[in-house]
């Protein structure tokens, strides 16, 4: 699985001011669109503007935005189209979750990450409410429509010094026992959602999601290593999260949300550079920090909704590590190895 390399500052000093805007600026979007669902603005445009390394390259900006948006309306059709019919639904979906670990499993793109994405909050969101799930496909592709004209304009306000293109490496897994490991995790995934399928609760879909993350690795060290990166991700912006909120009992201005957010999102962009784990680590943290500061602010329990979403997290992603590693150990064959002649 593909693993962004950090950002260096000898190609993009500004990075991590850049990234720091964005929240910002996806709150300012959010509350002025009047949207019911806020909190994906920020947290979607910090997402897609995160990932991008040295300079401006059109093609991965423009294409992001669209092709997320394009797959979350064509998941969401066939959820539609099924809807009467729960099991043929669940019978696709689970075919739709194959289809995507096999393309992660043979070619290491994390496209296949967006297709089980957005399988897992369509369907899960389709069969309890259709309003909730036209809602959540229409402010997610507003968001990230948006980040699409925002990420230019802060390229071209802060620039890169390089003008060099990154050029993404990804690298298949072993061909040995590819079908098998994308069977194991497509199976697993489902399972996942069948449960969230018979409660029907969209607060613990971060079970599933987090559960996600860490199954795109092929191996059972890569993926016991993302599971250690994602408690510690969740941990840390959750941490900031609580921080922000006890700063604001003091002085409950919109301003100072805005600031405290601009503030711990560019030391994490800072630490994405300079940081002693992979880039992605801080970057996650900051994502947990965006979405958990907005949501506290609508309910009256913040410390309850932190808890909630460390819980559900570790637990995800423990309980898919588990269950991904028995699997493999069993139903994975690998190739005998002949012993040199002597």
């Amino acid at each position: 699985m593909f693993i962004a390399a950090k950002p260096q500052y000898d190609d993009d000093p500004l990075f991590p001011i850049r990234i720091a805007l964005m929240p910002i600026i996806g709150f300012v979007l959010g509350m002025a669109l009047r949207s019911p669902m806020a909190m994906i603005y920020p947290t979607l445009m910090f997402s897609l503007l995160a990932g991008n390394r040295k300079a401006f390259d059109p093609r991965k900006v423009f294409a992001a935005p669209i092709v997320f948006s394009a797959t979350l309306w064509i998941v969401s059709g066939i959820v539609v189209a099924l809807q009467g019919v729960p099991l043929v639904l669940m019978v696709v979906m689970f075919l739709i979750y194959f289809g995507a670990f096999f393309m992660i499993q043979k070619t290491g793109n994390p496209f296949g990450m967006l297709i089980a994405v957005a399988g897992v909050l369509t369907s899960v969101m389709g069969l309890g409410s259709y309003q909730a799930m036209d809602f959540l496909r229409t402010e997610m592709s507003k968001a990230a429509i948006l980040s699409a004209v925002v990420i230019p304009l802060l390229y071209a306000l802060l620039p890169p010094k390089t003008s060099e293109l990154n050029v993404d490496a990804y690298v298949p897994s072993d061909p040995d026992g590819r079908a098998t490991r994308a069977l194991i995790r497509a199976g697993v995934l489902f399972v996942f959602s069948l449960y969230l399928y018979t409660i029907l609760d969209f607060s613990n879909m971060f079970l599933a999601v987090a559960a996600m993350f860490v199954m795109v690795f092929s191996t059972r060290e890569t993926m016991w290593a993302e599971v250690g990166r994602r408690q510690f991700s969740v941990l840390l912006g959750g941490g900031l999260a609580m921080c922000i909120l006890t700063m604001l009992t003091i002085s409950g201005h919109l301003i100072v949300l805005l600031c405290l957010i601009f503030l711990a999102t560019l030391w994490l962009g800072h630490m994405m550079m300079n940081g002693k784990l992979v880039a992605p680590a801080y970057q996650d943290a900051a994502s947990v920090m965006i979405s958990l500061t907005g949501s506290a602010l609508a309910t009256s329990e913040p410390s309850f909704a932190f808890i909630q979403r460390a819980g559900l997290t570790i637990i995800g992603t423990i309980v898919a590590g588990l269950a991904v590693s028995v699997l493999d150990h069993i139903l994975v064959k690998r190739p005998s190895r002949e012993l040199p002649a002597l």
